[in-house]
């Protein structure tokens, strides 16, 4: 399925341009999402709903620093392609409080919306790669070619 291929190429893609090999770095794949349910929708027979997913978590040098950088490089690069780039603060799970990193995401053209944060540990970021709700015939699988 492309959209699918799609998906996973934007990930790839950014996750080497931030110097790391994909298949080292993988964290998960998901093809189940909340906005792919809804109590009103009804499919034809054979017809799914999913939303291919994938995360990785590539090493970033020199920490926060690192993490910084891997951030202004990303935003300079989607938006040289047209892409909006949206921000937000990143607050510690525990504390509550601002760590001064922010989170970035952006939509690229097949509708592949692409986020980089930071990693559980310092110098880790944690990109994701979402392709949305999805209906397609059958059944699909990550590995498929058609």
């Amino acid at each position: 399925m492309a959209h699918v291929r799609d998906t996973q190429a934007a990930g790839e893609d950014t996750v080497r341009f931030l110097g790391s090999d994909p298949d080292s770095v993988i964290l998960q794949k998901s093809s189940v999402g909340v906005s792919c349910a809804d109590d009103f929708g009804v499919d034809g027979d054979d017809v799914s709903r999913d939303q291919p997913s994938i995360a990785w978590a590539p090493d970033l040098k020199d920490g926060d620093a690192g993490y910084r950088v891997a951030v202004e490089s990303l935003r300079t690069r989607w938006s040289e392609r047209g892409w909006k780039v949206t921000e937000e603060p990143v607050t510690d799970p525990v504390t509550g409080k601002a760590t001064g990193l922010r989170e970035i995401h952006t939509t690229d053209d097949h509708g592949v919306t692409l986020s980089l944060s930071p990693g559980r540990h310092s110098g880790e970021g944690r990109i994701v790669a979402d392709g949305a709700c999805v209906r397609h015939d059958g059944y699909w699988h990550w590995d498929t070619d058609d």
